[in-house]
């Protein structure tokens, strides 16, 4: 069985001339700008994930912009700041693997977690009042939330 190799397509939304990635060959797609459906126009080809995001952030900018932002951006910025951070879902995977038995969460657990992991931001404070803030977690006591999901 031969895997086909992975497409890394830049789309440009007719609708509202956004532009997004895709990983599929598709004849339609569905725009993360606006959620409109249907036949846009692939307008360029990435050798990988980084070099998408790389194309799909610089074709959103305005083109009078653009010369300017591909001096300033450089792949090793995106890696330097994904050493010290961490994706969103990455973050709340890993507050739901830290809730124990009775469904509590501390800040010390989530502190120590954050440190073995080496994510700098955000702080086990800051990570924890953002989910309280979106109702993933209710305070407990002062050291302690409770997991509502």
């Amino acid at each position: 069985m031969t895997e086909e190799p992975r497409v890394f397509l830049v789309i440009r939304c007719i609708s509202c001339e956004r532009h997004f990635g895709s990983l599929r060959n598709d004849k339609s797609f569905l725009c993360p700008g606006c959620g409109e459906h249907g036949e846009y126009p692939v307008v360029g080809r990435a050798k990988n994930s980084g070099d998408l995001r790389e194309k799909v952030s610089l074709a959103n900018v305005p083109p009078e912009l653009r010369d300017e932002m591909k001096r300033k951006i450089k792949a090793d910025d995106y890696q330097d700041y994904q050493e010290d951070s961490a994706s969103a879902p990455a973050l709340l995977k890993l507050l739901s693997n830290l809730v124990d038995e009775d469904g509590k969460l501390n800040i010390a657990t989530v502190q120590n977690e954050l440190n073995r992991r080496r994510i700098v931001l955000p702080d086990a404070q800051e990570l924890i009042d953002m989910a309280e803030s979106q109702g993933l977690l209710m305070r407990d006591t002062t050291t302690e939330w409770k997991w509502l999901e």
